[in-house]
């Protein structure tokens, strides 16, 4: 091999290998940080029927819970909507996990009228919901939920909603229906033959699963800051089918269902790195 040969391989490899050493040397760029995702939690009183079939009122917690990308717009939640996760969504079609939790019915309750009849305590109930849009201004969601304790029936929710928005308010109204198998029927409606001997005002019944209730609610959200907003909302509802033909509502309690209340909810960022 010739000098210069051996002296051009020699300029080659020193070249090579101080490259290398500056590219080793040179700090690589951090790791772009994991994207925030944007939260709503709201949260607020609302006055309803204490229980099912229920003439006393009571004040009982509501609120809504969100997930959501980064740069994707806060969407219509309905205050009497369950808590769920939108862990499908396509912005027309949404579905995923719900919960709700029901008050106890006691022999307390009505200024002991409900004496003898059997204490349901309050139920969490867990299931799925699915929502679909029919352009921007209508909505329309099912909840299927079962109860894990206290009635440990399977309880069920249709909503309709026509939505407006105008500036910083959003309105909306629709009927609502609600259904319950044979399991949440007898935990609020029906009255065993022993259970009407003790109460003495009401006569056996036996409820059977179906339509429970039909009725209709609105509500007005007003965003008063970038990442507040206030919802007021109120609804009423009749008991209807086998609940309605009961002696329970009828003697004892009641056929129409109130609520209203009011929901403050604050959005904000969080890092969830376990989340693509």
């Amino acid at each position: 091999m010739s000098i210069f040969k051996r002296l051009t391989l020699a300029s080659l490899l020193s070249a090579a290998t101080s490259a290398a050493f500056a590219a080793d040397a040179t700090p690589s760029a951090p790791a772009a940080p994991a994207a925030d995702w944007q939260v709503t939690v709201g949260l607020g009183p609302q006055l309803q029927n204490a229980f099912p079939g229920a003439r006393a009122v009571t004040v009982w917690p509501t609120g809504t819970l969100d997930l959501r990308r980064p740069g994707e717009p806060v969407p219509f939640s309905s205050p009497d909507d369950g808590f769920g996760l939108s862990l499908l969504d396509y912005g027309w079609i949404k579905a995923g996990p719900v919960a709700r939790i029901v008050p106890a019915r006691s022999t307390s309750n009505g200024n002991g009228a409900f004496y003898g009849l059997p204490y349901v305590g309050w139920t969490l109930e867990l299931g799925i919901y699915g929502e679909l849009w029919f352009g921007e201004h209508f909505r329309a969601r099912a909840e299927v939920r079962q109860g894990v304790n206290g009635s440990n029936g399977l309880d069920s929710n249709i909503a309709l909603d026509a939505v407006q928005k105008w500036g910083a308010f959003t309105f909306a109204i629709g009927p609502r229906l609600q259904l319950g198998d044979t399991q949440y029927m007898n935990a609020y409606f029906s009255v065993t033959p022993a259970e009407a001997f003790v109460n003495g005002r009401v006569r056996p019944y036996q409820a059977y699963g179906g339509l429970a209730s039909a009725g209709a609610l609105a509500s007005v959200k007003y965003d008063f800051l970038p990442s507040w907003s206030a919802t007021l909302f109120g609804g009423c509802g009749r008991l209807i089918g086998s609940a309605a033909a009961g002696p329970i509502p009828n003697n004892l309690g009641s056929l129409n269902e109130y609520r209203a209340g009011l929901v403050i909810a604050h959005a904000f960022n969080l890092e969830l790195p376990f989340l693509p």
